[in-house]
């Protein structure tokens, strides 16, 4: 059963490539607003509205909690829960940490395919990481060019978690 989930996502995301419906970077799934329901939040608080009150507001036309509201509203709040998150540790073997591992790895392979710069980008990285053996090159440069083009920037791209813009 579990499979056959897999597959139809699989080829249902497929679809999705197809319809050239992905954009770059690939959509953070854990996300649920966009940059524009962060902004009105924000804007409603600065203007005096209690979190409870925004959250009222805007339950009808968005799925929100009223956590979500608290953390996009107080920043020392959303640090505070970032700081948080940074520390927490994922024991190897766990169920957490496999389905984790497979999430990451689905994400990874969907920016991929928006954008093969990111692909050369991983594959640089990870020759340079390499510890066992040293790398002379890396799809078919070489190391030193590798690392400069690594170093320009120019395989750099946003890292958002929000769309700035609605899909």
């Amino acid at each position: 059963m579990v499979k056959a989930c897999k597959i139809y996502l699989h080829s249902k995301q497929s679809m999705n490539l197809q319809k050239n419906e992905l954009t770059m970077p690939a959509k953070d799934q854990r996300y649920k607003v966009t940059a524009d329901d962060v902004k009105r939040m924000q804007e409603l608080s600065e203007r005096g509205m209690s979190q409870a009150a925004i959250w009222k507001l805007l339950v009808e036309e968005i799925p929100l909690s009223r956590g979500m509201v608290h953390y996009w509203v107080n920043e020392e709040s959303r640090k505070k829960q970032r700081e948080k998150n940074a520390r927490r540790k994922y024991v190897p073997g766990t169920l957490e940490h496999s389905l984790r591992v497979e999430r990451d790895q689905q994400k990874r392979k969907e920016n991929w395919k928006a954008d093969p710069d990111m692909k050369l980008r991983h594959t640089i990285q990870s020759a340079k990481d390499e510890s066992r053996v040293p790398r002379h090159t890396v799809k078919g440069m070489k190391m030193s060019e590798a690392e400069k083009l690594l170093d320009s920037g120019k395989l750099q791209r946003s890292n958002a978690k929000i769309p700035e813009e609605d899909e």
